[in-house]
């Protein structure tokens, strides 16, 4: 089929856009807080020219360009957000751990995932797999909770489930040791709210109900 101007219409454009937006969509759930993952190396630079080729060739050209751009604007808004987390417990930990390297090869493992989106059909499953592997890393990671967060603390462990009236008493008790220890230094804020989560939760651990 061919559009007005006498060029041939790529039939699988359409379900490359909606395999990018698919891709998007997840990547706006995935926690780039801590994130250490390798930059390209030859093997991921090849398949990322043979993919790039590939969909040229397609005609999704203009795809490419688009959407490797906005790639590339989404991890680096998700590391702004990430600078402060209003779930960590107001510590020196609240700022991301991800250096500049680390950001830099977050938005090529995404860029090469959503050069394989658009060329998924166009190119062998190899290809995909190499491409897409970095950023399923990544993406993989984003259940774990960040490290000093108050949804790690609060979340059950050995087997015990807290009551959100135990929850909300565990986070006021961190704000309020951290808030204490800062007036004396910021590593007697760390240790003051740890202790205070101990305390705590040895106190609480006799009356919290086991997991069913």
């Amino acid at each position: 089929m061919t559009s007005a101007t006498g060029t041939e219409r790529d039939p699988g454009a359409d379900a490359a856009r909606a395999r990018v937006a698919a891709l998007f969509e997840h990547a706006a759930r995935v926690n780039l807080t801590v994130v250490v993952v390798a930059p390209p190396d030859e093997t991921r630079e090849s398949a990322r020219d043979a993919a790039t080729d590939a969909a040229i060739a397609a005609g999704r050209s203009e795809l490419l360009r688009e959407a490797t751009a906005a790639a590339r604007e989404i991890v680096l808004n998700g590391f702004a957000n990430a600078g402060f987390s209003g779930t960590w417990a107001v510590s020196e930990m609240s700022m991301s751990v991800a250096t500049a390297a680390d950001r830099v090869a977050a938005v090529e493992a995404f860029e090469e995932a959503t050069v394989a989106a658009i060329a998924e059909d166009l190119v062998d499953p190899e290809t995909l797999d190499i491409l897409g592997a970095t950023w399923d890393q990544i993406s993989s990671s984003s259940a774990i909770p960040s490290p000093g967060a108050l949804s790690s603390i609060a979340a059950t462990a050995a087997g015990v489930n807290r009551s959100p009236f135990q929850v909300a008493i565990l986070a006021g008790v961190i704000l309020v040791c951290a808030f204490v220890g800062f007036a004396y230094g910021s590593y007697a804020g760390l240790i003051a709210v740890f202790l205070g989560v101990g305390i705590v939760g040895a106190l609480m651990r006799g009356s919290s109900r086991p997991a069913p």
